[in-house]
């Protein structure tokens, strides 16, 4: 993958995917299939969580491994998400899945547990994964602001020239 991304063309492809996921997410509240927002949004996540990012950091002077280390953090994240999830699911008897699918029952179930144990009972922020959530939203807000905030290298580097220059000569 080669050449840079400026702020804009990140910005551009962020507000892309958050409108993609606000009209899905409007779809699903209203009983309509959203299958065809959510087809873009799985389009889409190519080019916001590994294409794009890649030339952002490209623009400031870092390697294409860099996108490794915030793909590592995320799957981290999931794995404790899950480790959460599935820990407390087994104990009411439900999948982890169900937990992410039907938090209704997730927490009646919880609740359930918790009157036969009133001494040790269970929160719900740790029956849903608060370690995986956390580690996940450090990552998330750090990546975030890396490739939104911090600007790119003013002049042409190993990986191109300057995002905008090439067009003005």
């Amino acid at each position: 993958m080669d050449g840079r991304t400026g702020h804009g063309g990140m910005w551009t492809i962020t507000l892309i995917f958050g409108f993609a996921a606000l009209l899905a997410n409007g779809l699903r509240n209203q009983g309509i299939n959203q299958a065809p927002v959510e087809i873009i949004q799985l389009a889409l996540f190519w080019p916001v969580f590994i294409a794009v990012p890649i030339r952002r950091f490209h623009d400031m002077g870092r390697p294409w491994w860099w996108v490794l280390i915030f793909l590592g953090g995320m799957l981290v994240s999931f794995l404790f998400l899950m480790l959460d999830l599935t820990s407390t699911a087994g104990m009411l008897g439900l999948s982890a899945f169900s937990a992410i699918t039907d938090t209704d029952t997730y927490m009646k179930a919880l609740e359930a547990l918790n009157e036969t144990r009133p001494d040790d009972p269970i929160k719900p922020v740790e029956a849903m994964g608060l370690g995986g959530v956390s580690l996940g939203s450090i990552f998330f807000l750090v990546q975030f602001g890396w490739l939104h905030l911090v600007p790119g290298q003013g002049h042409a580097n190993d990986y191109g020239p300057q995002p905008g220059a090439a067009a003005t000569r």
